[in-house]
């Protein structure tokens, strides 16, 4: 063969050695860069979703777009009327302070009489806890049951001024007369009231009828009376016929 056809099948040998070798070349190239893209998509999910339930396990609370903000509630305020007819005073929650029969009868100038035409006392005043059939639970009773029928008339005690009558949750219609030396709390009345507030009372004077005494409903039908001298619960009993 001669020199000049051995040098051309030579140059066309090494350019086909290169060509398939730059063909190799790119072609790994393009298949590394579609491995990397893959693996890549595949660890970034991965990490995603570690991240996450990382989150997760760390506050405990599922991932929202918003943040909610609680809202505070607002309520308006009671008219007048219908704060009056919720109010509550209960005397029994009271922690009572009392005086002594004799400072009661020496503080209080005049005799009390009786509220009913019945005489019967079902309930005595007390300082120490007798158990409360009603509500179950034991506790001071700070006035004194006066046995009746309801639609009895009650009559006040002695002389003084209606300061208030209110709905009491605990103790029903309560009729408040205030005199010089004492305040009387007549509790229990039924919707016929006789009197009105600010109006002056006469001792017999009747101030209205016998209904039910809430806190005290399983008890056999009264009243319940409180009364205060200076401010201090006493006994009622000390007070009637005093004079005696």
């Amino acid at each position: 063969m001669r020199y000049s056809e051995k040098k051309r099948r030579s140059k066309k040998e090494r350019i086909g050695f290169y060509t398939a070798l730059s063909i190799c070349i790119v072609a790994v190239g393009m298949a590394a860069y579609s491995t990397y893209t893959s693996l890549s998509g595949v660890f970034g999910d991965n990490e995603n979703e570690s991240s996450l339930a990382v989150n997760n396990i760390v506050t405990g609370v599922a991932q929202t777009e918003k943040e909610t903000v609680p809202v505070t509630e607002t309520k308006e305020k009671p008219t007048e009327t219908e704060a009056k007819s919720t109010e509550t005073e209960f005397i029994e929650t009271v922690p009572p302070q009392t005086k002594t029969a004799l400072q009661t009868m020496t503080a209080v100038k005049t005799s009390l009489s009786y509220p009913l035409d019945k005489r019967k006392v079902i309930k005595e005043y007390s300082e120490e806890s007798v158990y409360n059939k009603t509500l179950n639970q034991w506790q001071a009773h700070t006035g004194v049951d006066f046995a009746c029928e309801k639609g009895d008339n009650v009559y006040s005690m002695g002389d003084g001024e209606v300061k208030r009558i209110y709905n009491d949750d605990m103790l029903g219609k309560t009729i408040v007369v205030e005199s010089s030396d004492y305040t009387a709390y007549y509790s229990g009345f039924s919707g016929n009231v006789k009197v009105e507030k600010g109006s002056m009372v006469k001792e017999g004077d009747v101030l209205g009828t016998a209904g039910t005494v809430p806190c005290e409903d399983l008890e056999e039908s009264h009243i319940h009376i409180s009364v205060k001298v200076d401010g201090q619960f006493t006994d009622v009993l000390s007070l009637i016929n005093n004079d005696e």
